[in-house]
């Protein structure tokens, strides 16, 4: 039915820009009005209704599912693309998390040679805090301290009498207290050493053990007594087992010097006290500890004699399988609870180090790290031990019997020295040295510096007054400058002789030199201080008995080769080849000098890479996204 409308007149003038809808008249009465847009719109001025019933028509119906079903499939085709392209393109992994101790560089200091405060010739705790900034301007972040604690006057680090008592002639404790406050100040660490296996026979609870009468006396188990001793041998000759003025017909073990007991951590309450110990030191902030004799807590429980090696013909320690005295699978045991102990302090991380026997094979010290699903120490720390002609395959070896056989998750160490090892420069050349503490600074792990190292020390020229005294030619005076005495002490005579060229090789004429062995240990410890290098994974590449290299790189960093010669001879490689990230043309970062000449302007090419006799050198690219 049409609709009527009454037209009245209106006074309006028409332009030529007007458009008009078409008006057909029906009647006089009214007329049907064709509503279109100016596009031609059929449904242009319809009520809501009128377009409700048309848009209800099947066609429309239609067109609309048919549009709704286009716009529905092309967002979950455009889903589907993006959830392939996550799954299927290469991914950037996420980096492992790392720890402070595995970030940093760990400086071992022998502290009576370090430096002295006081004037009394001998160094102490605050002579270490006073060189605080220079430790830091190293690239270290990691102080580790000789044992220090309160002895018996003996000439020796362990004669202990008190593990919660650091001795007075280093400064005592309120002197550990004022290094640790100004080294946390600095953003540095302090580990102390901790050693379980052993008291001084002046200690009282040795005191207490001997006089102990009843089986039931707390102190009476303390120390391993019997009354039949084994044929086991003390490492500083001679038996094991020393006869007691207290006990009548009763001797205690010492697999050290006859002075030094050791303790019987079978014993709950020998468990007890060293927990103690560690629980005192960690009130005191201290960072981590070091555990000293690690491989020699615990002996046969049955006092078992052990075999003789079978080509023996002497009657001294070497001569013995130690196999009842050494490295016992309970050892692993308080590891774990030492590291529970630790890892309870939850206000910051600690670490556990410890020494395991120099001998053990790889595979034996592995076990530092944890057994049968608990956890040990953080970090093993095996000495160096080099012969004077390490090349390529001694490296090799030295690196892979590490790498071969970590576990997962855990981390190596690479120790340059300590006060037990004769010092890097007395058996190897400056190069070779340069050579390794670029292995070492480069490498994943937590390298280990002794002082000195970095200035090259050399052992002094004095015969040791034995094995066992404080006197040894790795632990001459840190040489500070060409004053007398190294500028160690600006008082008496020092306990130990300074080195003989303290006049020209010093810290302040190496600080001088760009080129200096010094110098070149910030620029590694700056190196190493980049990302690919803190969580970077490692490749080997061109290892062979001259050449030892790898790779260190991850997405969406620089990557780095790292190619060192140990020969004596210069050698070429094609290093392009050996890993396939690897660009044929590299930028020059970091050499340990030598005979090839690196410019930092110009690219290595490393399809076609020499070095020089003990040369190493690290070269970058820039990271390439992986394609499909």
């Amino acid at each position: 039915m049409s609709k009527s409308y009454n037209i009245e007149p209106l006074a309006y003038k028409p332009s030529s820009n007007d458009k008009f809808d078409e008006i057909d008249i029906r009647s006089p009465e009214s007329i049907d009005v064709k509503l279109s847009d100016n596009n031609g719109s059929p449904f242009r001025g319809m009520g809501k209704d009128e377009l409700l019933v048309h848009s209800s028509k099947p066609f429309w119906r239609r067109l609309r599912m048919i549009c709704i079903s286009i716009i529905l499939l092309g967002w979950l085709a455009l889903i589907i693309t993006v959830v392939a392209l996550v799954l299927v393109y290469p991914k950037c992994k996420s980096p492992d998390s790392r720890s402070w101790w595995q970030n940093e560089v760990i400086y071992r200091i022998y502290v009576r040679s370090y430096k002295d405060s006081d004037g009394n010739g001998e160094g102490d705790l605050d002579g270490v805090a006073s060189k605080l900034d220079y430790i830091k301007d190293l690239g270290v972040g990691v102080i580790s301290l000789s044992p220090d604690y309160e002895d018996d006057g003996t000439d020796g680090d362990f004669h202990i009498k008190n593990h919660m008592k650091i001795a007075g002639s280093v400064g005592g404790d309120d002197a550990l207290q004022r290094l640790i406050t100004h080294a946390h100040g600095k953003g540095l660490k302090v580990i102390l050493d901790f050693v379980p296996s052993q008291t001084s026979d002046q200690s009282e609870w040795f005191k207490w053990s001997q006089e102990a009468r009843f089986r039931n006396d707390s102190y009476r188990n303390f120390y391993v007594w019997t009354n039949t001793p084994t044929n086991w041998k003390s490492m500083y000759g001679g038996g094991a087992w020393n006869t007691s003025s207290e006990r009548s017909g009763e001797y205690y073990l010492h697999q050290f010097l006859h002075n030094q007991p050791d303790l019987n951590l079978r014993s709950p309450q020998v468990k007890e006290k060293l927990n103690e110990i560690l629980t005192h030191w960690l009130n005191k902030s201290v960072d981590g500890f070091y555990i000293r004799n690690s491989a020699y807590l615990f002996t046969d429980y049955d006092l078992r004699d052990e075999s003789k090696v079978p080509s023996a013909a002497g009657d001294e320690y070497g001569d013995y399988n130690h196999i009842y005295t050494k490295n016992l699978p309970e050892i692993y045991d308080m590891f774990a609870r030492w590291r529970t102990t630790t890892d309870a302090y939850t206000d910051k991380y600690r670490v556990l180090m410890a020494d395991p026997d120099p001998m053990s094979n790889n595979v034996e010290m592995m076990k530092y790290y944890g057994h049968f699903q608990r956890d040990g120490v953080h970090l093993p720390v095996k000495r160096r031990q080099f012969p004077t002609d390490c090349g390529g395959q001694c490296i090799r070896e030295y690196v892979n019997g590490w790498m071969d056989n970590l576990p997962s998750g855990r981390w190596p160490t690479w120790s340059l020295g300590d006060e037990m090892t004769k010092r890097f420069a007395t058996n190897h050349s400056e190069s070779f040295i340069r050579c390794f503490a670029m292995l070492s600074m480069t490498l994943p792990g937590t390298p280990i510096l002794y002082y000195g190292d970095e200035i090259n020390l050399v052992d002094l020229s004095i015969p040791p007054s034995s094995s066992t005294s404080r006197n040894q030619p790795m632990r001459g005076l840190m040489q500070w400058d060409n004053t007398l005495n190294g500028g160690f002490t600006n008082g008496t005579s020092p306990w130990i002789s300074v080195g003989a060229d303290y006049q020209t090789n010093n810290v302040k004429n190496q600080s001088a030199k760009g080129d200096s062995l010094m110098s070149f240990f910030k620029n590694l410890t700056t190196l190493r201080s980049d990302d690919t290098f803190r969580i970077g994974d490692y490749y080997p590449t061109v290892v062979d008995d001259a050449v030892f290299s790898f790779v260190r790189e991850f997405d969406g960093k620089k990557g780095y080769l790292v190619a060192i010669n140990f020969a004596n001879t210069a050698q070429s490689r094609d290093y392009a080849k050996a890993h396939s990230t690897i660009q044929s043309k590299a930028s020059f970062e970091l050499t340990t000098g030598g005979s090839e000449s690196f410019d930092a302007d110009t690219d290595v090419d490393t399809s076609s890479l020499t070095l020089g006799p003990q040369q190493g050198v690290v070269v970058s690219w820039d990271y390439v996204a992986k394609e499909l």
